[in-house]
């Protein structure tokens, strides 16, 4: 039998560097696509906004906006204001992706909805400095785009739960407050409402701590 001899180690290699090569131009490739998109959708958004501001729906006889979107553009309802919506909040928030050449991550279109709400939560005034700290740190990461849905799923949901218990915490203290004067109130009570109140507050502290 004749002996199958193998390739030469040198051959095996730059067909290795092919591959890799390949690799990474289809990689860059993708990651021009990609941002190429991301730039679109915030185009598609501007171009509305335009056609919106300067009534051209109008001037091609289109009794609203929508009218105009299902019927030239295919375009529902839905789509369309979240088109607007999105622009007019990058517009705002963050113009750098506006502009001619933009650099760094923009999210894609689906990932908006999340570093919109935090956007918004940022901007209340009177939004407790811990949980500014918490997310702004969650913001870092959107911008980058490494936050993942469970995070802001997490924080979210750990916000509901802490929402009814501050209120419910506000009216015990009321209470409280009343009963320690209403005349004959056995101290029992007043006590048994304190370590309620101490109970909340432990707990609305566990619902504050960073992620």
């Amino acid at each position: 039998m004749a002996k199958i001899q193998n390739k030469p180690k040198a051959v095996e290699k730059s067909e290795k560097q092919k591959i890799v090569a390949e690799a990474l131009q289809t990689t860059w490739l993708l990651k021009g696509k990609l941002k190429s998109a991301q730039i679109a959708y915030l185009k598609i958004g501007e171009l509305l906004v335009k056609v919106r501001d300067q009534k051209l729906d109008s001037a091609l006889s289109h009794p609203t906006l929508e009218d105009y979107a299902e019927k030239r553009l295919k375009l529902g309802k839905s789509s369309l204001y979240r088109y607007i919506r999105v622009y007019e909040w990058v517009k705002t928030s963050h113009p750098q992706w506006l502009a001619a050449k933009p650099e760094g991550f923009i999210p894609e279109l689906d990932d908006t909805a999340g570093l919109m709400w935090i956007d918004k939560e940022l901007a209340r005034r009177d939004l407790p400095d811990e949980k500014r700290k918490e997310l702004a740190k969650l913001q870092a990461k959107a911008l980058t785009g490494d936050l993942r849905q469970r995070d802001l799923s997490g924080w979210r949901a750990k916000g509901r739960t802490a929402a009814p218990l501050d209120k419910y915490l506000t009216t015990l203290a009321t209470l409280r407050t009343r009963g320690s004067k209403v005349t004959g109130m056995p101290s029992e009570v007043v006590a048994c409402l304190d370590e309620a109140i101490a109970i909340l507050k432990t707990r609305q502290q566990l619902a504050a701590a960073p992620i």
